[in-house]
């Protein structure tokens, strides 16, 4: 993995950033999966992923932890929290078991969310004094 002096995953000058990761479908990973560039997962990750661009989980892909990326486009299963700076595109068959904090939202019809969420917005307090005003009206 590539991290700069602060800690931060960043990836090398010289690095294609269009290719794609890929956990298949058979394959249990355990432990934390890091990547600067995007990922596809068909098969099974026990753990956390952060991954600085999309997060792709096939229809048989499953992850049980904590995710957190860019963008993302879920088909399987998540039973983890999840964190996306950008879209969160969930599919028809998509599950979520967990919360989600989100930039912005797409769900298709049929897809799950089983948990709390979070798109950043921000409720405005109503002062008393706006309260107590009260304007009438006649006709």
């Amino acid at each position: 993995m590539f991290k700069n002096k602060s800690g931060e995953m960043s990836a090398p000058q010289n690095f294609d950033t269009n290719a794609i990761d890929r956990i298949a479908e058979g394959t249990v990973l355990e432990g934390v999966v890091n990547s600067v560039k995007s990922i596809r997962i068909d098969g099974v990750i026990k753990g956390s992923v952060k991954c600085l661009g999309r997060v792709v989980v096939g229809k048989t892909g499953i992850i049980e932890g904590e995710v957190e990326c860019d963008s993302a486009d879920i088909e399987g299963t998540l039973n983890a929290t999840i964190e996306v700076s950008g879209m969160l595109e969930l599919k028809a068959t998509a599950t979520i078991n967990g919360d989600a904090k989100v930039g912005k939202l797409k769900v298709e019809d049929g897809a799950l969310i089983n948990g709390k969420l979070d798109m950043g917005g921000t409720i405005k307090s109503i002062s008393k004094e706006k309260n107590d005003k009260v304007v009438e009206k006649t006709a």
